[in-house]
């Protein structure tokens, strides 16, 4: 998968089902209504679902050139809970098909409140997105999202996208880094690294 290339549903139908998601990923083409006037959305398709994840995967259609990631979000939001549903990928491709496309994890959570409310916790649309195409940095998206391999399950996809994975892993590749110039030892998880200098 090339991630700074312009965006086509094949090429992600193709990435999705033979490199990142679950080998029970089935690929699918229904056109989805929504029972609410949206500001930035033309069409929604489920191209995609993955039963062992219990997510479904989108390409949502917008005519925004300015990439209007709160609106998409809240959009988006708004049909999870219109169709009950917890997790979903979705790609955010605009209308008239600029080159750029965002690649976001989106979830609600649903936590009991006192008696018997439900509250809906919706994840931060910032911390779960990848913006690609030409142009684009794709260090971060190609090694979590391709040379990691196949997700295991909906926690290790989760921590994919996660902001603070992936500030750790930097971090921690920093600091070896830093022990292979100057020398000394550190220990990373079991592994411990010793180095002159």
């Amino acid at each position: 998968m090339i991630f700074n290339l312009p965006y086509t549903r094949q090429r992600y139908l193709n990435f999705l089902k033979d490199d990142l998601l679950p080998e029970d990923f089935e690929i699918c083409d229904e056109k989805v209504e929504v029972d609410f006037k949206s500001k930035f959305i033309n069409r929604i398709v489920k191209i995609g679902e993955s039963p062992s994840l219990e997510m479904n995967v989108y390409e949502i259609t917008h005519q925004s050139e300015n990439d209007p990631r709160i609106s998409l979000s809240r959009e988006s939001f708004r049909l999870l809970s219109q169709y009950g549903i917890k997790r979903a990928l979705i790609l955010f491709v605009t209308e008239n098909h600029t080159l750029n496309y965002r690649l976001s994890l989106i979830t609600i959570d649903l936590k009991w409140e006192e008696g018997t409310q439900v509250k809906k916790e919706y994840s931060n649309p910032h911390r779960y997105s990848f913006y690609l195409g030409p142009g684009s940095k794709t260090h971060t998206p190609e090694y979590y999202l391709l040379k990691k391999g196949r997700v295991r399950d909906f926690e290790d996809l989760k921590d994919r996208f996660s902001i603070e994975v992936v500030n750790k892993d930097f971090y921690i590749e920093i600091a070896c880094l830093f022990t292979e110039l100057a020398g000394g030892e550190r220990t990373v998880g079991r592994r411990k690294i010793t180095e002159n200098g």
